[in-house]
């Protein structure tokens, strides 16, 4: 009798792939969920930056600050509308 044909390793072996298969529908629902994240958060940037009274010479000065880690110029004036 081949150790193959034995019910408990056949057992063992549809165990292995149901599980493969849970892994791989929660890998993709953990993918959308992080992407869905990022766009809440893409948006909530949005929503941020079109709430502020600024042009755009004043926002692209704003923004390169904020990425440069540094203040905004005290010539850019914010003004909440929020």
């Amino acid at each position: 009798r081949s150790f193959f044909m034995n019910p408990k390793y056949q057992k063992v072996l549809s165990d292995i792939e149901k599980a493969e298969k849970k892994k791989s529908e929660i890998e993709g629902q953990l993918k959308e969920l992080y992407d869905k994240k990022t766009e809440l958060e893409n948006l909530e940037i949005i929503n941020t930056v079109r709430s502020m009274v600024m042009d755009k010479d004043q926002i692209m000065a704003f923004l390169s600050s904020m990425k440069g880690g540094t203040k905004p110029a005290e010539n850019t004036e914010v003004i909440d509308n929020a």
